[in-house]
């Protein structure tokens, strides 16, 4: 099952398509006119698609998986992330069909907005705000942009959406074989696997490829 259920409501689509139209608007695809940031974010693309496509179906049709927004959106902002993350929503959505062998026609687009809700613009605007928070309150140095902005906002945000999609899970549609503890604590588990992930890629792109990290500012965070 899709992560918004079998009948997902029509707010679930009306979030999706508010976030994407503000996204929009922003015009964020004007970054990759920088030419160092294209080859990153092609493969970003690619990275998260395949986190969305390996999932792991819990009792009563609940789904987890690693959502990667973090990433998305410490790496090109909140606008480009939100665009992003659709794109994936599509490409691994084909790629679950395929894998499933099932036609054009076969593949379960209803679940296309609930995915995109849950596991992309929820944890991606969790994620921002967070970050924002992070650069008003704690001192601008390299170490505590990894630390907060990659392993802590990454937690956060996964726990956030998680929970806030399993409580819906459990109260909007009646539930599953899980308790709601039992998929909290499922959500807990992912939440440390989220950060630790998203963490690690972080600290490699802030050393290796910052260029990579639209985010992070040389004059910001490598002062004297």
């Amino acid at each position: 099952m899709a992560p918004g259920g079998p009948a997902a409501p029509a707010w679930l689509a009306a979030c999706a398509l508010g976030g994407l139209a503000w996204a929009l608007w922003r015009r964020p695809w004007q970054l990759l006119r920088r030419g160092d940031l294209q080859h990153g974010w092609l493969g970003a693309l690619l990275f998260v698609a395949l986190l969305w496509t390996a999932r792991v179906a819990l009792p009563g049709g609940l789904v987890f998986q690693l959502f990667g927004a973090t990433l998305m959106v410490t790496l090109f902002g909140l606008p480009l992330a939100l665009l992003s993350l659709f794109l994936v929503d599509l490409v691994s959505l084909l790629g679950l069909g395929y894998l499933a062998g099932a036609h054009w026609s076969g593949v379960d687009w209803a679940a296309l907005w609930p995915r995109y809700v849950w596991m992309g613009l929820l944890p991606a605007l969790l994620s921002a705000a967070l970050q924002v928070a992070m650069r008003r309150l704690l001192p601008r140095h390299p170490f505590v942009f990894i630390l907060g902005h990659g392993y802590f906002a990454a937690g956060l945000a996964a726990l956030g959406a998680g929970a806030a999609r399993a409580i819906w899970h459990s109260y909007g549609t009646g539930g599953g074989v899980l308790t709601l503890p039992d998929t909290l604590t499922a959500v807990l588990i992912l939440a440390f696997g989220e950060a630790f992930l998203t963490g690690m890629l972080v600290a490699v792109f802030v050393v290796y490829k910052p260029q990579w990290v639209v985010t992070f500012r040389d004059e910001e965070y490598l002062r004297g």
